[in-house]
């Protein structure tokens, strides 16, 4: 047909009439080269391939295992930065924590110097038993603070006065435990000493009383509170 005629004809470089080929200026041999040789892409359509090949999105080639590792460290990160805003939660909790024990020590420690300076009150109008009471709500309040060696000694005194010996010794040797060098103490295990018949036991107290503390106590000392 006609149609099918000029399109072979389009292709081909050769225009055809009714009458026979038109000739169009080209010569024969660089007709069939241009036939044969591929049209060249634009350069616009060039580099816009060379940028974005087929279109495709990053990691979209990317191998499985590769990914996976990646999610894992991902999800790695995310667990570090937890775990350090849980442990800055800790140090801020463990830091009002410390900041509330203190204050209540301190408190309870007030409290206890409170009872200690009752039962001195106690022990001055020779009120023994009242004076016992004291100190013992004292230890209660606080049984290893910077001052249950005074304490402890001070039962110590009202036991004598009560004749209770035996008790007093146990409370004077308490006292020396957490206060070695504090006198007083060591006074007061020599005389408990001293009424147990524990004479040798007695002497060795007192010389340390007498080492360690300067001032004189007097007859009995048990009543010399601090």
């Amino acid at each position: 047909t006609m149609q099918s005629r000029y399109s072979s004809s389009y292709n081909t470089g050769e225009m055809e009439s009714p009458n026979g080929p038109i000739d169009n200026g080209y010569p024969q041999q660089q007709q069939e080269q241009q036939r044969r040789q591929p049209m060249e892409p634009e350069e616009d359509d060039y580099y816009y391939d060379q940028e974005h090949p087929d279109d495709e999105q990053p990691g979209d080639d990317m191998d499985p295992t590769m990914m996976e590792r990646h999610e894992h460290d991902d999800q790695d990160e995310h667990d570090d930065d937890q775990d350090e805003h849980d442990d800055d939660q800790e140090d801020a909790t463990g830091a009002e924590d410390a900041v509330l024990d203190l204050a209540e020590l301190e408190q309870l420690q007030e409290e206890a110097e409170r009872m200690k300076g009752l039962g001195n009150k106690h022990m001055a109008a020779q009120e023994y038993t009242r004076a016992y009471n004291a100190y013992s709500a004292a230890l209660q309040l606080s049984p290893v603070g910077p001052s249950s060696h005074v304490f402890l000694s001070n039962r110590a005194a009202s036991l004598l006065s009560l004749k209770r010996y035996s008790a007093a010794a146990v409370d004077a040797r308490r006292a020396v435990a957490l206060a070695p060098t504090f006198g007083k103490a060591h006074a007061r295990l020599g005389q408990a000493l001293y009424f147990l018949k524990q004479y040798r036991g007695a002497v060795e107290a007192y010389e340390d009383a007498l080492r360690f503390e300067e001032e004189e106590f007097g007859n009995g000392g048990n009543s010399a509170v601090t």
